[in-house]
């Protein structure tokens, strides 16, 4: 038997990334919005979080690519194995298949009613602050650091009492560093 919280089962039944829990939880509790994860899509294509502020009505697609390896740092262009294939680590090829792919834009505009959305891509590191620049103004992509959201939603659960468990470690793991 494969027991599964439903805390952590998106819309595809899937059990959730921690860093995709992290980033949805954080839309919760910090931005007071609605959220949809793991919205399965034709062709095998799959958004990560659809999250709707019911207050100021925005909207937001978010995708995760979060690795803590030194070898995955955002980068403008990507880069390919010997064989072609690309590494996707680059935003020309993250924003082909993760914001800009016909399937995923008329699957969100449907969604949410309309194409007024904010795109947001969460990672661990960049490789320069241009990086961070040149997203937005070339693909209207925000590039936000899962460490930034990290702190935030710390700041924001603090010591009360969550049954959640990925919220439930990241206080353990904050009053595990508060205490060093």
């Amino acid at each position: 038997m494969n027991y599964m919280p439903d805390c952590l089962a998106g819309l595809s039944g899937e059990p959730l990334e921690p860093e995709v829990h992290i980033v949805e939880r954080y839309m919760q509790l910090v931005k007071k919005c609605f959220t949809m994860t793991n919205v399965m899509l034709e062709g095998g294509k799959e958004i990560d979080l659809l999250a709707i502020n019911p207050i100021s009505g925005e909207k937001y697609h978010i995708e995760v690519r979060v690795a803590i390896g030194g070898g995955f740092r955002l980068r403008m262009i990507d880069t390919q194995t010997k064989s072609g294939r690309k590494h996707r680590r680059g935003m020309d090829t993250l924003n082909e298949i993760k914001f800009s792919h016909a399937t995923v834009v008329k699957a969100v505009k449907e969604i949410f009613g309309s194409s007024e959305y904010r795109k947001m891509l969460v990672v661990w590191d960049v490789e320069g602050k241009s990086v961070i620049e040149q997203a937005k103004s070339l693909y209207d992509i925000e590039i936000w650091k899962i460490s930034d959201i990290m702190s935030e939603l710390i700041r924001e659960v603090k010591t009360k009492p969550y049954r959640d468990d990925v919220l439930r470690t990241v206080q353990l793991i904050s009053r595990r560093a508060s205490n060093s």
